[in-house]
């Protein structure tokens, strides 16, 4: 796809991920020409990150890079699937530095489901529209964020999905925000 070709993407995961929160997205991105590095944690997610189907186990993934060697200047987007690997990340100081440089800087940031709960934590919904799954409506609201009930929501620099029932229209307004995004402004 025109303007996403080439693209850095950090798909930011831990254990518990959803398993098509990640190969959904990722499979998107790919076949538009995007490159999509799985960023994680700690080492061991080098060795191995467990995801889940549902309730059941997924197929794991290896992490590429890990969060704290990266900055938002590595990458074009942001991408944070769902499941439980969220609750997990939004309790880490080099996850939300890195979220944050993202939004400082106005570059695409994906969120599905619970990932919402990364940004969150890191401060940066108060007076935004985003969606995720119902459950966590309530911390979307408590946490100064207009929680919307739609399928898919664009707000600026993010598009945020309740989840995998809405990945088809997800990945297109993924891929629209990916092709038109404006070039990164400079911090000051």
């Amino acid at each position: 796809m025109q303007g996403v070709e080439g693209k850095r993407i950090a798909a930011l995961i831990g254990d518990g991920f959803e398993e098509i929160d990640l190969s959904e997205p990722r499979r998107a991105l790919e076949e538009a020409g995007a490159v999509v590095t799985i960023v994680g944690l700690d080492e061991r997610a080098r060795t191995r990150i467990r995801a889940k189907r549902g309730l059941d186990e997924g197929t794991p993934v290896r992490a590429e890079e890990l969060v704290a060697d990266c900055t938002a200047e590595d990458f074009d987007g942001l991408l944070i699937p769902g499941g439980v690997s969220p609750d997990r990340l939004r309790a880490d100081r080099q996850v939300l530095r890195f979220v944050r440089e993202f939004d400082a800087v106005k570059k695409p940031m994906f969120s599905i489901g619970h990932g919402a709960h990364v940004l969150i934590s890191a401060q940066l919904v108060r007076t935004r529209q985003l969606t995720g799954a119902a459950s966590i409506a309530d911390d979307i609201r408590n946490a100064g964020g207009l929680y919307r009930d739609q399928p898919t929501v664009n707000d600026a620099n993010w598009v945020s999905t309740r989840g995998g029932e809405d990945m088809a229209q997800f990945n297109r307004a993924m891929l629209e925000k990916l092709a038109t995004a404006a070039p990164p402004q400079p911090v000051a």
